[in-house]
């Protein structure tokens, strides 16, 4: 009888015919680098690592529409050139969020807690810890839905201290995870009514407070308050033609009551051929506005907000940590020519060219930075090998040949090999 009681109490808790979920993931990486900091030979800074991120997750149903989703993982790097001992890094929760797939109405859902957000081409809303590497790239946030035929509003409120502090940790480091403590809320629209046609539109508005460093630091950025709008578009042109394009403008102040104004943007074509493999071509242009040294009284550069991880290369967001910051795309210039091809199912390849400008020269350490805008020309290949269905790993190569924007002219190179075991598993309840 007792028995029977329990059956029926889960069953009415929408239970009876639910399973719960969990998985694992070892990711293995081998990374060597060199000359990306500051272009110049004579000095040595080559670095190689191995970076060894552990994962491990798991989903509950705790009602018919009701979900907790539970994830943690570390990431421990041994840097052998130059060498440093190895030593166990921090374990972290990356997910900790309740969904709830159904709110009062059809349509209308909440998910709160920890949790990764991705909009478009995380041109804008992606990363929420750039300091951490690869290891996460979570937000502390509450995103309330409402979707219709092919339309969603969501509706975001996200808060992303620079020193976690709203999970427990285990072998706490007490790990930087941005330069500033951030909140940021604000409106996301997508719409894909149309066969050939699908658009977002968003406005957000962020604060960036309490940055870590001192007044006296160069890179020291006063509390600034902010809003940006835009909308990104993707058109199908029909014989394996489509049109992608993105532009957002943002406004505000930053201390003692400079105002900020900023832009950025992207749009490119591409071309898929009707061929085994089914190779690609693009081509377009990124911008994201520089802030004049020369103008005091104003903030031009663009914001890079939560948009700050290796979208365009591995390689080039840690030579922009000498300006900005870590990843913190701003004040750039890039035209881009890609090549994808699959040759045969397990393996996909893609070269991959930028010519990079600027459009302020940077007045930052002039034994680094020049007084031209050319950044230089950067150069990828990837290749992408699925080996079975747990089994995936990939091999990167990028080379950069500086421009008039840095004062040292050597070449610099960013090589990668990664392997990825991981495996999920269901259970009824």
């Amino acid at each position: 009888m007792r028995r029977y009681l329990i059956f029926l109490l889960m069953a009415s808790a929408g239970f009876a015919q639910r399973s719960y979920e969990w998985g694992f993931e070892q990711r293995v990486r081998n990374e060597n680098w060199d000359n990306l900091f500051d272009w110049n030979e004579s000095l040595d800074d080559q670095r190689v690592q191995l970076r060894y991120r552990t994962r491990l997750w798991g989903k509950a149903p705790l009602s018919e529409t009701v979900d907790l989703f539970v994830g943690v993982d570390q990431e421990t790097c041994h840097v052998l050139v130059q060498r440093q001992p190895l030593h166990l890094d921090e374990v972290a929760f990356e997910s900790a969020y309740v969904d709830f797939k159904k709110v009062f109405v059809k349509g209308l859902s909440l998910r709160v807690g920890r949790q990764n957000i991705t909009k478009g081409e995380g041109f804008l809303l992606f990363e929420g810890n750039p300091w951490d590497g690869s290891r996460t790239i979570y937000h502390n946030a509450a995103v309330l839905g409402y979707s219709w035929k092919k339309s969603k509003l969501e509706f975001l409120g996200i808060s992303n201290p620079k020193h976690d502090l709203y999970l427990p940790k285990f072998h706490n480091r007490h790990r930087l995870l941005v330069e500033w403590d951030e909140l940021a809320g604000g409106v996301y629209y997508t719409d894909s009514n149309r066969a050939n046609l699908s658009w977002e539109s968003y406005y957000l508005y962020k604060t960036e407070t309490r940055d870590y460093r001192s007044p006296s630091n160069p890179q020291y950025q006063p509390d600034k308050r902010f809003s940006t709008a835009g909308a990104r578009a993707v058109r199908q042109l029909g014989h394996g033609w489509s049109l992608t394009g993105e532009w957002a403008g943002q406004w505000g102040h930053q201390r003692p009551g400079i105002p900020v104004r900023g832009w950025g943007g992207y749009a490119y074509a591409k071309k898929v051929l009707p061929a085994r493999g089914k190779p690609s071509f693009s081509g377009g242009w990124w911008g994201f506005s520089g802030d004049d040294p020369k103008t005091t009284g104003r903030v031009e550069g663009w914001d890079a907000m939560f948009g700050r991880w290796p979208k365009w290369s591995e390689l080039y967001i840690y030579s922009l940590f000498r300006e900005k910051g870590v990843a913190y795309w701003t004040n750039l210039s890039m035209w881009q020519g890609e090549f994808l091809y699959a040759p045969w199912k397990p393996v996909a390849l893609r070269a991959t060219y930028y010519r990079m400008g600027s459009f302020q020269p940077f007045a930052g350490d002039r034994r680094i930075f020049g007084d031209g805008t050319f950044r230089g020309n950067m150069y990828q290949v990837r290749g992408d090998f699925l080996f079975n269905r747990n089994l995936r790993g990939h091999a990167l190569w990028e080379h950069v040949q500086p421009g008039s924007f840095y004062r040292e002219r050597s070449p610099a190179y960013f090589l990668r090999f990664e392997l990825i075991y991981a495996f999920q598993q269901s259970h009824e309840l």
